[in-house]
């Protein structure tokens, strides 16, 4: 990487670079693999495979979750964090993501599913990206394996940041010349 722009090399840029190529991969796979009427921000016309995950295979049915919970702490380290304090916020950063996305995978469960949209407010129905939150509930489905997915995109997550770190610690040190 010392070919690059300097700007390049900072942790904020190389976490958001990384952010949108998982985040270009998680829609690849929606395009690829999933059907129309099963993503509620995709369009039928948008959906280019047969909706039986023959793309990508069984890791594109647990992929879209380990996408998101990665993608949202790189953003999170990248947008929020100051660059001089990831160290100190790497942790609490992915243990919250990991905590957020696993509450919404396990709120799936039908019995709680059923409870969560009884209580979303009908004035939800209004508001763009709110409208489906009852139905994400109830449609959605549970799954052991997304949990599993989402401790692996934050496991990942963490490691890459580990490296941005450690490769911009190592860029940043000047070299001594005799």
């Amino acid at each position: 990487m010392e070919h690059f722009h300097p700007q390049l090399r900072q942790p904020a840029t190389l976490s958001l670079i990384m952010a949108v190529v998982a985040m270009v991969l998680g829609i690849v796979v929606y395009l690829l693999d999933r059907q129309a009427e099963s993503v509620y921000f995709m369009s039928d016309w948008m959906a280019l495979g047969d909706g039986h995950g023959s793309a990508f295979g069984l890791v594109g049915q647990h992929l879209p979750t380990f996408v998101h919970v990665y993608t949202f702490i790189l953003i999170t380290m990248a947008l929020v964090v100051p660059e001089e304090r990831y160290r100190q916020y790497l942790l609490p950063v992915c243990l919250g993501w990991f905590l957020v996305d696993s509450l919404f995978e396990i709120a799936q469960l039908d019995f709680i599913a059923r409870h969560i949209a009884n209580w979303v407010p009908d004035w939800f129905a209004n508001i763009p990206f709110l409208e489906n939150t009852a139905s994400y509930f109830i449609v959605g489905t549970f799954d052991v394996l997304d949990l599993v997915s989402i401790g692996l995109g934050t496991l990942a997550a963490y490691v890459t940041i580990q490296i941005i770190l450690k490769r911009s610690t190592r860029s940043a040190t000047p070299v001594c010349q005799s």
